[in-house]
Order: C-alpha cells, then sequence, then structure tokens
C-alpha cells in the first residue's frame, strides 16, 4: 500500500494492490512521507474507501473547499457512530457529514442558525440515530468551543441513517422519512392513537414502514400468501381498513401501485400494533 498524497501527519491518500485508493488516518502515518512511499499500515486507525471515481473527485473538492480539521471532526464523530449505533455505513458519509460540519460551523461563525422541519419526524423514525446524534453535538461543542445548537442533532441523524440506508442521495432519505411521517398520521387518525407512548413497538413498526417503503422504491415484491387476504378482511376489518387508506394515499401521491401482497403484509403489521395498543 503505497502513498499518493500526504494531507497532514494523521491523513493521507493511499493506493492497495488492487488499485483502489483510501482515505487512512492514524497518529503521525503521514510524517515524514511522499508520495510512493510504503505506509506503515500498524498506524491505520480509521480508513474510508471509495469504490467510484465520483466519490474521490467529490472528496478531492471537499479537501480543497473546507479544513482537513473538520473532515477529521466528521471521521471521529463516523467511529464513534459505528461503536454506538452499531451497524455497517456508506464511506460516502465522510464527505456528506464533513461538508455539513464545516457549513454548520461556518453558520454558526455568521450568527445563522436553522431550525430542521423534520425534527420531530426524525427523532421518531430514527431514534438509535438521533439519540446518537445529541451525544455528536456535544462532542461537537466540545471539541469547537461553539455553541452549536440542539437542533443539528436531526441534521446529523439524517446523515447516519442515509448513509445505512444506502439510498440514492439524502433527497431519498428525507422522501422516505416524509413518506413514514405521512403514514403514521394516517394511522394515528385511523386508530385515534398517540403511537409515541409506545416507543418499543412504534420502532419496530417504523422497521416494517422503511423496509415496505424501500420495497416500493425498489420495485420488489414481497413474499406473502395472499389466500388469506379474504380472511384478514374480515377478521381485521379495522386494520385492513387503514391499510386501504395508506394504499390509496400512497397510490394517489406517489403513483405507486401497492400489490395485495402489501396490502396483506400491511394489514397483519397494522393489526399487530393495533392490538398491542389497545391492551395498553
Amino acid at each position: 500500500m503505497r502513498i499518493k498524497k500526504v494531507f497532514n501527519n494523521n491523513v493521507v491518500l493511499v493506493v492497495n494492490d488492487l488499485k483502489e485508493e483510501q482515505i487512512v488516518m492514524g497518529k503521525g502515518i503521514g510524517f515524514n512521507k511522499y508520495p510512493k512511499d510504503l505506509i506503515d499500515t500498524s498506524k491505520i486507525e480509521k480508513r474510508f474507501i471509495f469504490n467510484n471515481k465520483e466519490s474521490l473527485n467529490e472528496l478531492y473538492t471537499l479537501l480543497d473547499r473546507i479544513p482537513l480539521k473538520h473532515i477529521e471532526l466528521a471521521s471521529e464523530i463516523i467511529e464513534m457512530g459505528k461503536e454506538s449505533i452499531g451497524y455497517k455505513l456508506n464511506d460516502n458519509i465522510l464527505i456528506t457529514l464533513s461538508d455539513h460540519i464545516s457549513y454548520m460551523l461556518k453558520r454558526i461563525d455568521e450568527g445563522l442558525f436553522f431550525r430542521n422541519p423534520l425534527q420531530y419526524e426524525i427523532k421518531q423514525i430514527y431514534p438509535d440515530e438521533y439519540k446518537f446524534s445529541k451525544k455528536a453535538v456535544e462532542y461537537l461543542r466540545e471539541k469547537t468551543n461553539k455553541d452549536i445548537p440542539d437542533s443539528e442533532a436531526a441534521f446529523i441523524a439524517l446523515h447516519f441513517a442515509n448513509a445505512h440506508l444506502e439510498t440514492a442521495n439524502m433527497e431519498e432519505t428525507l422522501l422516505v422519512t416524509k413518506i413514514i411521517d405521512n403514514i403514521l398520521d394516517i394511522i394515528k387518525y385511523n386508530y385515534g392513537i398517540d403511537m409515541n407512548e409506545y416507543s418499543f413497538d412504534n420502532t419496530r413498526f417504523i422497521a416494517h414502514l422503511r423496509c415496505f417503503i424501500d420495497r416500493q422504491l425498489k420495485n420488489q415484491a414481497v413474499d406473502v400468501d395472499t389466500s388469506l387476504l379474504e380472511l384478514v378482511k374480515i377478521k381485521y376489518k379495522d386494520d385492513f381498513k387503514c391499510a386501504e387508506k395508506i394504499k390509496n394515499f400512497l397510490e394517489k401521491t406517489y403513483n405507486w401501485d401497492v400489490s395485495e401482497n402489501e396490502l396483506l403484509y400491511l394489514t397483519l403489521h397494522l393489526n399487530r400494533l393495533s392490538t398491542i395498543s389497545n391492551k395498553k
């Protein structure tokens, strides 16, 4: 593994034997090193692999535009997030989160503060990411000595959700978030329940919704025996009615074709949710 570019004593760009370019970080890893030198792999503490030229070009542009210390801050938060949340992340989060942190710090210096319009929804739909991101905000306050607002937790949580869901871009993650929020509104109206009261069951149901929406976006089918649909219509009448409302909303708003398989899938999960809610 040889060095392609040294950014500072702790951050270098390297190329491995497979011609993959990676950003590697570690204390003193770039000290007294030059292009084409071999890297001391024992010093690597973090690495980010970019699988396409477009991502690499974005990284190069970012390195020219923002301070390297902001990229190092993002890297530290990403490593903390991996350990705290416990799932794999797309390495492109280094680019998107670094850019966000740098712009956020610039806004704070200029006295500009923005509230995320989806803050409540993000907190509800991505509870693990939001919980960690509150800690990330505290960490950023300590490292930068700046008065970073609590609202930044919602923005950071979205970056983690986006990197985990592996959607095409942040716009798609925002779309998924808004769709889930709309579906939850339909459910609240239909059953007259406040889903926030049942956090564990709410989180589990939202996980099913994420899978459902992901299948719709990717035009994938769910494997459910639809011969049960007629029985379910009768046995779980209210739940089927709610599932139909969700189906009609999605078809009308997003022009989706929600199959009978998905309708049955939604009804069964709604029944589980409503049954638990009624017991409580």
